[in-house]
């Protein structure tokens, strides 16, 4: 399975080098010409939700320590793991209701046990697209309600944010994503002035129905059986952001001043650039805590 999603990124690299002019003439025209602020398309608006309960994935490698350092190029050093992550949600005593479940791939490495919650035992293909995945089997057919993925890599630094990002994103029905952080760009590119804009995907709030509509999309849960790290990047992290854009829903991120930056398809040609007005690239690389997340400070 693996030499088929190397084979496959390597086809796209491939593609991107025949075609290479076009697509950068292409990607030319729309840092240049693709400013236009005109709305020609309605954002869509999620479904209702008639309680107030967050379902909640945090999915964890067996082989990790319950508390690691993360360096990450170009990025500050941080701690992180799951000790901080169940902190997080176990010790909650907001005005919502928390059903939090583990998934955990490579299950005969940990080292030791996790107690209080409910686990899912998953591959390690997809890696934290595969507990992403199984999770999202487990809760598709019930009631829609408010849905957080996240792993272990989410800093470690605690604040009470899950009340003010529900709130937020109850108001904002035109969200259909929201998270922490996001990249301007695919870095496993060779196509190097390219403007695909996406959430990161250790942390993400959404609901079950638009995560339903985002698999009848794709016919599947994006990055579902890649074991490829830099196709899986594409595939998985990148296509989910991609295919919620397409499906008319703004994306959402909340920056490290507790300020929602929301974007979307402004128009056909636009993929959100038409109002970007935060730096480009990986958004951690100037981040003061990287992987943090800052409880929303407007409304």
């Amino acid at each position: 399975m693996k030499q088929i999603s190397k084979y496959i990124f390597c086809q796209i690299i491939l593609i991107e080098l025949l075609l290479f002019p076009i697509y950068v003439s292409m990607n030319y025209l729309k840092w240049n010409y693709g400013k236009s602020l005109k709305r020609s398309i309605l954002s869509k608006i999620r479904k209702p939700i008639d309680k107030d309960k967050i379902a909640v994935c945090v999915h964890e490698w067996g082989g990790y320590e319950g508390g690691r350092k993360k360096k990450i190029k170009n990025i500050k050093e941080f701690e992180c793991g799951l000790d901080s992550q169940l902190s997080r949600f176990q010790n909650y005593e907001g005005k919502y209701e928390i059903d939090l479940t583990i998934t955990l791939s490579d299950a005969h490495l940990l080292n030791r046990k996790i107690e209080y919650v409910k686990v899912i035992e998953v591959s390690n293909i997809g890696m934290d697209f595969s507990g992403y995945e199984r999770f999202y089997e487990s809760i598709k057919n019930e009631e829609n309600q408010y849905v957080i993925l996240s792993n272990s890599s989410v800093n470690k630094l605690q604040s009470e944010f899950i009340d003010s990002y529900v709130d937020f994103f109850k108001e904002n029905k035109s969200i259909g994503m929201l998270g922490v952080s996001l990249n301007s760009k695919i870095y496993q590119s060779l196509i190097r002035n390219n403007f695909n804009p996406h959430l990161q995907s250790f942390f993400l709030l959404t609901t079950t129905d638009v995560l339903r509509e985002v698999v009848e999309k794709n016919s599947c849960f994006p990055g579902k059986g890649i074991d490829h790290k830099l196709l899986l990047i594409r595939k998985g992290e990148v296509e989910l952001s991609k295919i919620v854009l397409n499906l008319g829903y703004k994306l959402a991120c909340v920056l490290e001043d507790g300020k929602p930056f929301l974007f979307d398809k402004s128009f056909f040609i636009d993929n959100g650039k038409a109002f970007w007005n935060i730096p480009f690239g990986d958004y951690r690389i100037n981040a003061i805590n990287p992987n943090s997340i800052n409880p929303i400070t407007i409304k």
